[in-house]
């Protein structure tokens, strides 16, 4: 035999049957069903009904009675009256027995444990504290009334708000509430789980597509793109990445007060000296000169760590920024564009500061001497690389002989380099241009560009012998090694197979302040300085080489360059694969445009990477990076060339869909 109870089993105030006291009275062993008990604290007993049963079954005649008489209360009445003597006394607490006895109600167990339960679950006239029961002040009913008016009228909101979404008709003059839901759908949208009001986002998802499970973060996108009201062309995912396109005011008031530095520095202003970018660059951070007798190269970088001084509030900035972002649709530069742009670029017919290497040539174009210097130089003209290839093809163009020669030195240490291990591979990237009213062009970069192939050798050579030289003199530095790789398949015929293959084999690079050989690059010392405006570990690199050329110190002690080396790497790679998804997200919308939308027959050729048995085959377009998978034959051997129809592209999963034809 056990006593009815009221006791709070977590938050829920629920009838138990009372069976067993402990010795010391602190828990009491509950039924909560037939078939379960449980022990709770003595003081969750909110009411002792005193009345005992034999079996359970009793107790749910008595719970359905209370619930039957608890559902017909309203104690609005009896509060008004027992609200008056708190008035008058200021004492808080009630006596339930006091509420029973003014109702019209006879008064038995089954009415106090129903009061019990109405209270609990309207808790506007009174509520309970610690089982004490409290009557509220006409201050404590009027904000709660308020409370609920407030949320009702949200309910009516995101009802309203739901079907405008699902009917497309999106009203002008949205409440601040439905404003405030839009935010959260679109943060959970960009952000998924993360975002820390997402649940709010998740239960409009489900208003909305009547109770939608699976990927909710691509249903509010769908939600929020049939509306109208997200457009995946802009880069939400910069503020997720917490990539600023702007800079501090202050960042930006100083950065266009700063003036060009006056150095005493060797003049080379009379050098010829040239550029190769691409068309779109505006921040040139190399070029290049060829002296008369065409045995002495310069490699100049441009000395922005001469223009921005360690710790001043741009070192700081670019510190926190780690690299310029270059997306389709924006750039974002780690400086100011007044440096970035200006001071520190090497625009044509402007006096800028450099660090130049000197390489002196003997006549099989091998170096026999290099050194660094600190130096002046004006560019007298600016290339892409398309307008620098032709000047390879026309002997009769002035700078023919020049970059010839150039080409001479930069394909014997390209040869000397791929000997020692260096894997090359003529992988052509994709130059996309977003132009108005979002109109995208896509050219392919030319694998075999003569310019492209100069440049990078040349960037290769300086970051080399930047290497050796903090190694030869025992500067804190940041190297770049990559360990030796497994053995890589021998090569096919097919480029991008080869690429492909490669790797899956070869080890990542790393950055350590330990030299190591780069495998990679078939070179036993390496380093990146070459990119003093777009990266900060350049930066350094630069800053550190500068200071010890004129005073035989340096800026930076080891674990200060192995800290920045460390987030360097981190950042740089979440922006890099940012970048790359941004790439990838206008390839695909282009050849959706270019494909889809225009119902095109034209087929897409692509070159076969993997083809397992009974699986589809792993696939890459031939004139775009795209890679995807297709059911195909297992005739087609990898390496082999297909043709295959665009059948579909989801821009949110950055998939592609195709069928050989």
């Amino acid at each position: 035999m056990g006593e009815i109870v009221l006791a709070l089993v977590g938050k829920e105030l629920k009838f138990c049957e009372s069976t067993s006291e402990s010795t010391s009275g602190a828990r009491t062993e509950v039924r909560i069903s037939r078939n379960k008990k449980t022990k709770l604290p003595t003081k969750n007993l909110v009411y002792q009904s005193g009345v005992f049963i034999d079996d359970f079954l009793e107790m749910r005649k008595f719970s359905t009675e209370a619930q039957k008489i608890c559902s017909q209360l309203n104690l609005e009445e009896i509060w008004k009256i027992m609200a008056q003597e708190l008035e008058k006394n200021g004492n808080q607490n009630v006596d339930i027995g006091d509420i029973a006895d003014l109702l019209d109600l006879k008064n038995s167990p089954h009415l106090i444990a129903a009061l019990y339960l109405h209270i609990n679950e309207n808790p506007m006239f009174f509520s309970l504290n610690k089982n004490n029961l409290v009557i509220h002040s006409h201050e404590t009913v009027e904000a709660t009334e308020a409370k609920q008016r407030k949320a009702k009228r949200e309910c009516r909101d995101e009802v309203e708000l739901a079907d405008a979404i699902t009917n497309k008709s999106i009203p002008a003059n949205l409440t601040d509430h439905q404003l405030q839901l839009l935010d959260h759908l679109k943060n959970f949208v960009v952000l998924g789980e993360s975002y820390t009001r997402s649940a709010k986002a998740i239960d409009l998802i489900k208003n909305i597509t009547a109770g939608s499970q699976g990927d909710l973060q691509k249903t509010g996108f769908k939600i929020l793109e049939t509306a109208g009201l997200f457009n995946l062309d802009i880069p939400y995912e910069l503020e997720t990445l917490k990539i600023h396109t702007v800079f501090p005011e202050e960042i930006a008031k100083e950065a266009k007060r700063m003036a060009f530095p006056d150095q005493d520095w060797e003049d080379l202003t009379d050098l010829p000296t040239y550029t190769i970018d691409d068309e779109s660059t505006l921040d040139k951070d190399d070029a290049f000169s060829l002296d008369e007798n065409g045995n002495r190269i310069w490699i100049h970088i441009a000395a922005a760590s001469t223009v921005i001084a360690k710790d001043s509030i741009f070192d700081l900035e670019a510190k926190y920024r780690k690299s310029s972002v270059y997306l389709p649709e924006i750039t974002i530069p780690m400086l100011p564009k007044e440096i970035s742009e200006n001071i520190a670029s090497l625009n044509p017919n402007k006096k800028r500061l450099c660090l130049s290497l000197v390489l002196d040539l003997d006549e099989k174009s091998n170096i026999v001497k290099s050194n660094f210097v600190k130096t002046f130089i004006n560019t007298d003209q600016s290339f892409t690389y398309e307008s620098a290839d032709l000047i390879f093809d026309n002997t009769k163009h002035k700078l023919h002989k020049i970059f010839s020669k150039l080409q001479k030195f930069t394909k014997s240490h390209s040869t000397d380099r791929e000997i020692r291990g260096a894997q090359i591979f003529n992988k052509p990237d994709a130059m996309i241009k977003i132009g108005e009213e979002g109109k995208i062009s896509v050219s392919m970069s030319s694998p075999n560009s003569p310019s492209q192939k100069l440049i990078s050798e040349l960037m290769i050579v300086y970051n080399v012998k930047m290497a050796e030289f903090f190694s030869t003199n025992r500067i804190p530095a940041l190297y770049r090694y990559q360990p030796e790789s497994q053995i890589l398949p021998p090569k096919e015929k097919s480029d991008l197979l080869n690429w492909y293959r490669a790797s899956k084999h070869m080890r990542p690079a790393k950055i350590s302040i330990d030299s190591d050989v780069h495998s990679g690059l078939g070179v036993d010392l390496y380093c990146q300085s070459t990119s003093p405006i777009r990266r900060f570990s350049d930066l350094c690199l630069q800053r550190q080489a500068i200071e010890y050329i004129e005073s035989n110190t340096h800026s930076y002690e080891n674990e200060e360059l192995s800290n920045i080396g460390f987030e360097s790497e981190i950042r740089v790679k979440e922006i890099r694969r940012y970048e790359s998804k941004r790439k990838k997200y206008w390839l695909l919308k282009y050849l959706s445009q270019e494909f889809l939308v225009a119902q095109s027959s034209t087929p897409l050729s692509a070159t076969v990477l993997e083809n397992q048995p009974e699986r589809t085959a792993v696939i890459e377009l031939t004139e775009y990076p795209i890679r995807g998978r297709c059911l195909l034959p297992q005739k087609y051997k990898p390496g082999s060339l297909c043709e295959l129809k665009l059948n579909g592209v989801d821009l949110w999963d950055q998939t592609v869909q195709f069928s050989l034809v």
